[in-house]
């Protein structure tokens, strides 16, 4: 019993660092010509890269705390778009998001012994979680691509929005665990925002004469792609972007993470014990056999 209980508490810290990609659903891109929700709009050539790491702590079998600090960088361009509106308008953005979020991973399917042969030493879990993050960012533009401006102190719109901002990220995983100490896993992670001003749009044209010669530039490129008859939909007043839903992001990682072994108060217990009597003569009683 004893031993049980100090090996189940040797395993509940671990800690690791992940990889992969990250995406984007805002006004910008778009695989269709009217809004879809959820990756049904998603952009893959927008697809950019995303690394980080975590520490997880394991309550029981089933439920784990999991707090991570990400870097991200999420971007479109209307130039990617189906959607001929979307193309005329002619913007472009990039974003560098910095997240830190803390999430509760709920393991609904386990497998203690992969493979049946009694070792218990590789194990497979599939979770969902949920949780809170806050995150830093500062969206940028460009004219040509190449060049880029940071948006927000431009107030493209009229709107001086905030640089941090809060989602509810959600999603499901999977981890194999290995030699009892570490842990290969696959994540996919989408986080709603509460702010549609990622991608620096979400409501209409500001008037040019309200900001700098840059910022006018920057706010509004449909000048020589926008068809004539098309024009005056693109001018101060006129619709840019959809304040009626707020921008979001996804990532799907890869990561690896190796157990930190501690100790309970049983084990240093006995570990003291075994210091003190050490040096001292065995006193175990010695019995002949019979036969």
């Amino acid at each position: 019993v004893f031993l049980t209980t100090n090996t189940s508490a040797q395993y509940n810290w671990d800690i690791g660092i992940k990889a992969g990609a990250a995406n984007y659903l805002g006004e910008i891109g778009g695989k269709e010509k009217t809004r879809r929700n959820f990756i049904l709009d998603l952009k893959l050539k927008s697809t950019s890269l995303v690394a980080g790491g975590f520490v997880r702590y394991k309550f029981n079998d089933q439920w784990s705390i999991n707090n991570s600090l990400s870097i991200a960088q999420i971007k479109g361009d209307d130039a990617l778009s189906t959607n001929p509106a979307r193309v005329w308008r002619n913007l472009r953005f990039k974003n560098t998001i910095i997240e830190l979020s803390s999430r509760a991973e709920f393991n609904f399917f386990i497998e203690p012994d992969l493979g049946g042969r009694g070792r218990y030493n590789k194990e497979f879990k599939s979770f969902i979680h949920g949780g809170l993050t806050c995150f830093y960012h500062n969206p940028k533009g460009s004219t040509d691509g190449t060049t880029w401006h940071a948006l927000r102190p431009l107030q493209t719109e009229g709107f001086s929005y905030k640089k941090l901002g809060i989602g509810i990220p959600v999603g499901l995983g999977f981890v194999f665990t290995y030699d009892r100490n570490h842990r290969i896993g696959f994540d996919f992670s989408w986080t709603p925002t509460f702010t549609d001003y990622l991608d620096d749009i979400s409501t209409v044209y500001n008037d040019p004469n309200n900001m700098t010669d840059l910022g006018a530039s920057l706010a509004n490129q449909s000048e020589g792609v926008v068809p004539e008859s098309e024009r005056l939909n693109f001018v101060a007043g006129e619709k840019r972007g959809d304040p009626t839903h707020d921008d979001t992001y996804m990532f799907m990682t890869v990561s690896y993470s190796y157990f930190i072994q501690s100790r309970n108060k049983y084990y240093k217990n006995s570990r003291s014990r075994i210091k003190n009597n050490r040096g001292r003569k065995s006193r175990i009683r010695r019995v002949r056999a019979k036969f």
